[in-house]
């Protein structure tokens, strides 16, 4: 606890005795002898520290509240493979991202879908409650929700929500939800702000049941959550190749061919987060996972192709590799030990300089 207290940040025991005043003598005086009149204090600060140790882990399965954060979306227990897999080697392992000269992305003009749409109802999809805490976060809170065969990204980022289509062009990987949240000042205002209300839709065998449809000037209407124009404008930047996507406009900062679909989000006063949507047969149409996730065969060859042909034409495949000498077992390389241990022992200059690194 004495090193904890006077240690500088990230400095090593090695380091910070070495700096101690009197050094090792010192430090026995302080925690043997008492020689600061510290020592009661100290232990009192290590108790508390060991009684307020927990295991993260064990809390996490124990925890039920937190065990929902783990599921793959927050409005259902179903789950969707993001991808298919293959075998490579007798091993199964998900499929390669596909190729860029390949279509690798895809460059559906996805923001453009707001104006295809042939009706929008305001639906149910998830308790605003999940949301607790997020005006405290920086990256506000996300969430993935799945809807028919489609996965849909909603976020609370400093008071206001967006959602989007979870699927990244780019790859068509489905992880925009769990990607950094970026703001620039914009002065633009939700594409569909001049659009009519669409009037409430009849719930029907495509409407789950779970997502009721409710009228846009209904009294439960709060606020809607377009951009506002004085304020910023957040993008969110995809976790695994960085593409940057507005979550206003759906275009790409970064990529002027790639866009993504965009949806307007309210909170309801009865406490549920509604997302104005099209049919599921139309969405499904055009964001399905089982549409744009990576396939066999869209990525040619694994990435052990080249070398498993090479093996083949060598006569080496399923063949184990020759056994290697134990390094320094050579004369030459005994000779070259010794000196390196003697120019360490000395002091004459080993790894680091004359003084080892702990």
């Amino acid at each position: 606890m004495f090193y904890i207290r006077t240690a500088d940040k990230l400095q090593r025991t090695a380091r910070w005795l070495e700096a101690l005043p009197g050094g090792i003598d010192y430090l026995r005086e302080v925690i043997l002898d008492d020689r600061l009149g510290i020592c009661a204090s100290l232990e009192a600060q290590m108790q508390e520290l060991v009684d307020s140790y927990f295991d993260e882990w064990a809390e996490a399965i124990n925890n039920q509240a937190m065990q929902e954060r783990f599921k793959q979306f927050a409005n259902t227990d179903e789950g969707q493979p993001p991808m298919e897999v293959e075998i490579d080697r007798g091993q199964e392992r998900p499929v390669m991202w596909p190729r860029e000269d390949e279509g690798g992305s895809a460059k559906a003009y996805f923001k453009g879908l707001r104006d295809k749409w042939s009706s929008t109802t305001w639906q149910h999809v998830l308790e605003a409650s999940y949301f607790k805490g997020a005006d405290d976060l920086p990256n506000g809170i996300s969430a993935s929700i799945k809807r028919g065969d489609t996965q849909l990204a909603v976020w609370r980022i400093k008071g206001k929500y967006d959602a989007s289509q979870q699927m990244c062009p780019h790859k068509h990987t489905f992880a925009l939800s769990d990607g950094l949240v970026g703001t620039e000042p914009s002065a633009s205002s939700c594409s569909d702000a001049t659009l009519p209300p669409s009037p409430p839709r009849t719930p029907s065998s495509s409407s789950p049941s779970t997502s009721p449809p409710h009228s846009p000037t209904s009294s439960t209407h709060l606020t809607p959550c377009s951009s506002n124009p004085q304020g910023p404008s957040p993008y969110i930047s995809c976790p695994f190749h960085k593409r940057n996507f507005s979550l206003t406009s759906g275009s790409c900062k970064n990529d002027s061919e790639l866009s993504i679909a965009t949806f307007d989000v309210e909170e309801r006063e009865d406490g549920m987060v509604d997302i104005r949507l099209p049919p599921v047969e139309e969405v499904d149409r055009e964001l399905e996972t089982k549409k744009w996730m990576v396939k066999k065969g869209e990525a040619g060859e694994g990435q052990f192709g080249d070398l498993d042909d090479l093996n083949k034409r060598k006569g080496m495949e399923g063949k184990k590799g020759r056994r290697g000498r134990k390094p320094g077992t050579s004369e030459a390389g005994r000779e070259v030990g010794k000196k390196l241990v003697e120019s360490v022992g000395s002091g004459g200059g080993g790894c680091g300089g004359p003084r080892l690194e702990w």
